[in-house]
């Protein structure tokens, strides 16, 4: 009986040391992607602040306020740490959930302080989705005025929500992805080839989605018209779902574009946004046209 509990206890203590290391490696893990995207979010932050100073200066402060307010923290958590220390288990885990929500909340409100001046697919979407809807009531093209910088940071979504609710919009998909969820027949391939060719880009639409293939040569303006044409086209689909299944509705997207997409870019301009930075989130593919 002895030994069988000894066995027990052992084979328990095994299985117990083996969870808590899972646990511990799991937390480890998402410690360091959290500090993967840390590092990233603050090399944006840091180069936006840094505009018209030095990059080096900017880095050597933020190390330098780390530091600081590092060391207090510690001497805080102490103090801190000491005054919970009797609290019971619920009151203590009441506490931890209500300052880990409070310290999400303010790093939102922090971001949302932070004015980029740059287009990426959430702000695209948006300053697109304004610009759009303004021409719909009415409002001359050339005197649109788009959301700036610091209006559309308060608008823009930060907890890896998209803030379009309709038709997805996908941006760098392969020219095999493309001519497959367009299902483009011999003489749509090569008029889509010749765009990517002449346009730097082609849009395509599909039964689920509007996709976007992208040259290798294709500036970020290139890109930045590249979203607007597949805004547009996504507009005129939801205004019209019979035209979901026709090709036809290219044509007329194609001249709309053309006509409004040098009022959007003046329009953008005038609030301060810099098409020449824009960077949308995307697949990962560029197409290389190669002539015989």
């Amino acid at each position: 009986m002895v030994n069988t509990f000894h066995i027990i206890h052992t084979f328990s203590k095994f299985y117990a040391d083996r969870i808590l290391l899972s646990t511990k490696g799991f937390a480890n893990v998402c410690k360091a992607m959290c500090g993967v995207a840390a590092g990233a979010c603050n090399g944006a932050i840091n180069l936006h602040w840094s505009d018209g100073s030095d990059i080096s200066d900017i880095n050597a402060k933020f190390g330098a306020q780390h530091t600081v307010t590092g060391s207090l923290g510690l001497i805080f958590a102490a103090v801190f740490a000491r005054s919970v220390s009797t609290m019971n288990s619920q009151s203590l885990w009441s506490l931890y959930f209500l300052l880990t929500a409070i310290h999400i909340f303010g790093n939102v409100k922090c971001l949302q302080l932070v004015s980029f001046d740059y287009l990426n697919t959430d702000r695209m979407a948006i300053v697109c989705d304004g610009f759009l809807e303004r021409i719909q009531r009415g409002e001359d093209a050339e005197k649109v005025v788009v959301d700036d910088p610091k209006s559309v940071s308060f608008q823009e979504p930060l907890l890896f929500v998209s803030s379009r609710k309709s038709l997805p919009i996908r941006v760098g998909v392969s020219f095999d992805s493309l001519v497959s969820l367009c299902e483009m027949d011999n003489d749509a391939i090569q008029q889509a080839a010749k765009d990517i060719e002449d346009d730097k880009y082609v849009v395509g639409l599909g039964k689920e989605c509007i996709s976007i293939s992208i040259s290798e040569s294709a500036s970020s303006i290139d890109r930045a018209k590249a979203y607007f044409y597949a805004t547009v086209l996504e507009k005129v689909v939801l205004m019209d779902e019979s035209l979901k299944m026709t090709s036809i509705v290219h044509d007329a997207v194609e001249d709309v574009v053309q006509r409004l997409w040098p009022h959007f870019e003046r329009s953008a301009q005038r609030a301060n946004w810099d098409l020449s930075k824009t960077e949308l989130s995307t697949e990962g593919y560029e197409v290389s046209i190669n002539g015989t």
